[in-house]
C-alpha cells in the first residue's frame, strides 16, 4: 500500500477539466419573442454550442445552433422570435445550453423553465380547477363568472367525449381588438382591416377571448381543447364540420349560425356533408358552414345518442378517416349521413349524378374516400382563419419547431 502511494505521489494523474457554462436568463421581448444568454470558459477552445428547448405541454423537441467565434470564453445569444413561428401568450418554453469544447467534453446548464406572458399589460388571475382566467381590465367578478363557465363547459364536453384534458388550461381575455391583435398570429393588412377575432384557440392549452363577459365565444373555443383532445392524432384528422359543429354545440345557443341553416333548409340551399369536411372558401358561406355543422352535430347526438358520437371521435383519433369512423359507428358514411339529415329536415333526396369513367376507377386498397387530408388543410388554413374569425370563432394554429 506504501509502494502505490508513492507511486501516485510521484506520478500524479493529468486533470482533465472540461467547459463551464452559465445560463444568463431570457428577456421577454413581446410580441417579438424571447431572447436566451449564455457564457462558456475552458482550458481549451469551445468548438460547438447548442440550445435545446421544448414548448409544453406538447411541443416537439427543438434545438439552435448559434453563431460564434470559437474560443476559450464566449458569450451568444439565441432569439426564439415571431417571425419564425408563432408564439402565444402563455407559452411555457423549458430549455438548456450544450457546450462542447475542442477535446470533445461537454457541459450541460440545468433545465430552466420560461413562462412567456404578454408584458404590456398587468395581469391578475383566477384560477382553480384547472383552469386559469388572466384579464387585466374589467372587475373580479366578471374574470370569476368567466373561470366558472369555462370549468363547466370543460367539464361538460370532457364528459360528452368520453375524454379528458390532462393539462391546466389558460383563457386570456382581452380589452380590445388592438390590445388583442398583436397576441395573435400576423396577417396582412386587408386580413387586419376587414376580420374582427373574438375568441381563437392558439396553443393546445390555451385561448384568447375578446371581452370579460363573452361566454359563448369562451364555451366555443374551449370546447375545441376537448375536441382536440378527444379526436386528434398524429394518426387521425377531424373533418371540419365535426370539429366546428361540436365546438358550436357547446355553446348555450348556436346565435346565429342557427337563422342562417334554417334559412337554407327553407330554400334548399344546404351544403352537401363532404363539402363541409373542410372550411368554404366563399365567404357568404360561412354562416351556413357553422349552422349546418352544429345541426349535423345535434342530429348525431340526439338521434344516436351520446355513447356512439363519443366513439365517433376515438375512432378518427384511432386513426380513421371520417367515411370508415362512420360506417364503425353508424353503419353509414358522409353520404348516408347527409341523406339522413336532408330526411329529417324535411329535405328531398339529393340527386346523385350518374358516374363519369373516373368515378368508376377502383380504389386502392387501404384507401377511403372520406374526410380532408392535412396538406389540403394546410394550403388553405390562412382562408380558413380569417374566415372563421369574420363569425367570432377562431380556428387553431399551434405553430411547432421540429428538431
Amino acid at each position: 500500500m506504501v509502494v502505490v502511494a508513492l507511486a501516485l505521489l510521484a506520478f500524479p494523474a493529468s486533470a482533465q477539466s472540461g467547459p463551464v457554462v452559465t445560463d444568463g436568463g431570457v428577456e421577454n421581448v413581446f410580441p417579438n419573442g424571447m431572447v436566451f444568454r449564455m457564457s462558456a470558459e475552458g482550458s481549451s477552445p469551445i468548438e460547438e454550442i447548442r440550445f435545446r428547448y421544448e414548448v409544453l405541454p406538447d411541443g416537439t423537441a427543438a434545438n439552435k445552433v448559434p453563431d460564434f467565434e470559437p474560443g476559450e470564453s464566449v458569450e451568444v445569444t439565441v432569439t426564439l422570435a415571431g417571425d419564425e413561428f408563432y408564439l402565444p401568450p402563455g407559452m411555457v418554453i423549458e430549455y438548456y445550453w450544450e457546450v462542447t469544447d475542442a477535446n470533445g467534453d461537454t457541459a450541460e446548464t440545468e433545465v430552466e423553465a420560461f413562462f412567456y406572458d404578454d408584458v404590456r399589460f398587468d395581469w391578475l388571475t383566477v384560477d382553480g380547477d384547472g383552469v386559469t382566467i388572466y384579464h387585466y381590465s374589467g372587475d373580479d367578478e366578471s374574470a370569476a363568472d368567466m373561470h366558472g363557465v369555462a370549468v363547466e363547459i370543460i367539464d361538460e364536453m370532457s364528459a360528452l367525449l368520453q375524454t379528458e384534458v390532462p393539462f391546466d388550461v389558460q383563457v386570456w381575455l382581452y380589452d380590445s381588438t388592438d390590445d388583442m391583435r398583436p397576441a395573435l398570429q400576423s396577417r396582412s393588412e386587408t386580413y387586419e382591416s376587414q376580420v374582427i377575432t373574438a375568441g381563437v384557440r392558439v396553443a393546445t392549452n390555451t385561448v384568447l377571448v375578446l371581452g370579460n363577459s363573452s361566454f359563448d365565444t369562451l364555451r366555443h373555443e374551449l370546447t375545441h381543447v376537448v375536441t382536440a383532445q378527444a379526436g386528434e392524432s398524429a394518426l387521425g384528422t377531424m373533418p371540419a364540420w365535426l370539429d366546428e359543429g361540436t365546438a358550436v354545440y357547446g355553446q348555450s345557443d348556436p346565435g346565429g349560425f342557427g337563422g342562417a341553416i334554417s334559412g337554407a333548409i327553407d330554400r334548399d340551399s344546404v351544403l352537401s356533408v363532404r363539402e363541409i369536411s373542410a372550411y368554404p372558401g366563399d365567404p357568404g358561406k360561412v354562416n351556413v358552414f357553422y349552422g349546418e355543422a352544429w345541426s349535423l352535430v345535434s342530429y348525431l347526438v340526439d338521434t344516436y345518442g351520446e355513447e356512439d358520437f363519443a366513439q365517433l371521435f376515438a375512432e378518427i383519433k384511432g386513426g380513421k378517416r371520417i367515411d370508415s369512423a362512420l360506417e364503425a359507428v353508424y353503419g353509414f358514411d358522409q353520404d348516408g349521413l347527409d341523406a339522413e339529415w336532408r330526411d329529417a329536415n324535411g329535405l328531398p333526396a339529393r340527386e346523385t349524378p350518374e358516374p363519369t369513367p373516373q368515378d368508376q376507377q377502383p380504389v386502392v386498397a387501404g384507401e377511403d374516400d372520406g374526410g380532408t387530408s392535412t396538406g389540403l388543410i394546410a394550403v388553405i388554413a390562412v382562408a380558413i382563419l380569417a374566415l372563421a374569425a369574420l363569425v367570432g370563432v377562431g380556428g387553431v394554429l399551434l405553430a411547432r419547431k421540429v428538431s
